[in-house]
């Protein structure tokens, strides 16, 4: 396979404005609309990157999600225009670790972030697998440009409740 693109830093392709069926009871976006935006951004991400429908349909190889982290940090509101900014932050022998930003456009003001790791699997065995080497090199160089990005904030967190209150 020959790689050739201009390596967009960050990539954002993704960007729509909040419908009304996106709106819960508390009138706001609902926590399930934001991981469903983010979503529909790493597919393009995905295709992007060159692991999309013909790279499934020409090596039987894919990548599933293993742990994904999501921060909620504001909230977006019927109408809002949003936007998701992707990175690919590292790549080793079978997994890709990926960021996402959703912007809301209309506040000026990131909304969540999310950070994910996926494994490269063989979808013959459904078990994973070396990526082949090719694109591991087309992948690092995309790591390498998003890294002069520098380190994007929350990254590498766990969920834990610091302090809790007594029972009594």
């Amino acid at each position: 396979m020959i790689f050739t693109m201009d390596i967009l830093t960050p990539f954002r392709q993704y960007e729509t404005e909040v419908p009304a069926d996106w709106i819960d009871i508390n009138e706001h976006m609902n926590s399930t609309c934001y991981t469903l935006a983010i979503y529909d951004a790493h597919r393009m991400f995905t295709a992007y990157l060159g692991l999309g429908d013909a790279y499934v349909n020409e090596r039987n190889l894919g990548k599933m999600v293993v742990e994904s982290h999501l921060v909620y940090e504001r909230e977006v509101l019927r109408g809002d225009r949003i936007a998701v900014d992707s990175r690919l932050l590292g790549v080793d022998r079978k997994r890709f670790h990926f960021y996402h930003e959703l912007l809301n456009l209309s506040g000026g003001f990131r909304a969540a972030v999310l950070e994910q790791i996926d494994v490269h699997v063989d979808l013959s065995t459904r078990r994973s697998a070396p990526v082949p080497e090719d694109m591991r090199r087309h992948l690092a160089r995309i790591v390498h440009a998003h890294r002069t990005l520098g380190p994007p904030e929350k990254t590498g967190r766990h969920i834990a409740m610091l302090e809790t209150e007594s029972a009594e």
